[in-house]
């Protein structure tokens, strides 16, 4: 996500994400081998450039959708739930994914208690900002302390 919270912009442009960020996506679904996105998560990647798409390889995709005519590119399996998905890759011998879809399917997963870590990948979004500090507050939150740069 983008320091504004947002995964892609109303356009569904995600051109605001790092390199640095993508690289850590691909370490992340290559050591797990396979991934679950939805439908709409599905659309944006139907654009990217080929070269992208080159890059997920060799990884085991799953798509989420309700509906049962929704076409999935070459490469990806669709199923209708989140119970699905992980029952499909358990019986292709994965045992853990990678959880990469947008607000609606990974509410889905958390509500059915599926969820078993969170990687959370802050890029900075219109904004240029230098890290100042990094600090633990009470309980289980996280401070990021930012300098605004000047442009």
């Amino acid at each position: 996500m983008s320091l504004n919270g947002y995964i892609a912009g109303e356009d569904n442009n995600e051109d605001f994400i790092s390199h640095d960020c993508w690289l850590a996506w691909l370490e992340a679904i290559r050591k797990h081998g396979c991934m679950v996105w939805g439908r709409k998560t599905h659309q944006i990647v139907k654009t990217w450039p080929k070269e992208y798409i080159e890059d997920i390889k060799g990884v085991k995709a799953v798509v989420i959708s309700s509906d049962p005519n929704y076409k999935v590119s070459s490469g990806f399996e669709l199923v209708r739930s989140p119970e699905a998905a992980l029952e499909t890759l358990e019986k292709q011998g994965f045992t853990s994914v990678v959880l990469t879809g947008g607000a609606t399917l990974n509410s889905a997963f958390a509500k059915l208690g599926l969820i078993d870590e969170v990687i959370v990948n802050v890029d900075v979004f219109e904004l240029k900002l230098e890290l100042i500090e990094t600090k633990r507050l009470k309980g289980k939150t996280i401070q990021l302390h930012y300098k605004v740069v000047s442009h």
